[in-house]
């Protein structure tokens, strides 16, 4: 049996879901992250511990990416790994990360995050209004002056899917009510959703579904 994937993008999410306040993702992420760390790390202790202190980093560099001041991160973070290091049982050290998450969370600016859920909401509709065909995230991000990278992860912790994941949701959507509406040929579609490769077209179409086009016209044929 081949062993699993390591789930490289949990880590990531933590911080961005800390980063704008998502207290139950950041919730259901750690409790992912810490059952991981128990399940490779054997009952050796001291090393999920050391893990553990991998992790508060991370979460750090989110609490202050959500504009968590710099020097009361600090001040508890040293204060955390000190308490971390004296426990003794592993569920001492995971209710002490809640612990530690929770507190991160409170210290976040609400102000930033109303900002870049604004922000969100405005590429999100113009992505709705162009039925997909929108400019790149990095000319989304140079319009409201953010870094790529942030505008990537606010956009997922915010609308719950990646901007790319949107993109394509919304040209479903789309192309689905074309198939259903019209006579447009598969190609012809495509290109209105702005792929210019049918087997690209066809390939997302099934991914999001479970049909190609052509299954899904004749499902709905005569639905309009």
């Amino acid at each position: 049996m081949a062993p699993a994937r390591y789930p490289w993008k949990l880590l990531p999410r933590l911080a961005s879901a800390i980063e704008h306040g998502q207290r139950e993702q950041s919730r259901r992420d750690l409790d992912a992250l810490l059952q991981l760390i128990a399940e490779s790390s054997g009952n050796n202790l001291t090393l999920r511990k050391l893990r553990c202190a991998q992790l508060v980093s991370a979460c750090l560099r989110g609490a202050h990416s959500g504009g968590a001041a710099s020097e009361a991160l600090l001040k508890g973070h040293l204060q955390f790994l000190k308490v971390l290091t004296g426990l003794r049982t592993w569920a001492g050290v995971a209710r002490r990360m809640h612990g530690f998450v929770s507190r991160l969370l409170r210290r976040v600016r609400p102000a930033n995050r109303s900002h870049m859920e604004r922000v969100v909401a405005q590429v999100r509709q113009e992505i709705r209004t162009t039925a997909g065909i929108t400019r790149p995230l990095a000319q989304h991000a140079a319009a409201f002056e953010v870094s790529v990278g942030y505008l990537s992860r606010s956009f997922a912790a915010i609308a719950g899917r990646t901007f790319r994941e949107e993109l394509r949701r919304v040209r479903i959507e789309t192309a689905g009510r074309l198939l259903r509406e019209t006579g447009l040929k598969i190609s012809a579609i495509a290109g209105r959703v702005g792929l210019r490769d049918s087997s690209q077209f066809i390939a997302d179409f099934r991914a999001e579904t479970g049909v190609t086009p052509g299954e899904y016209r004749k499902q709905h044929k005569g639905a309009a």
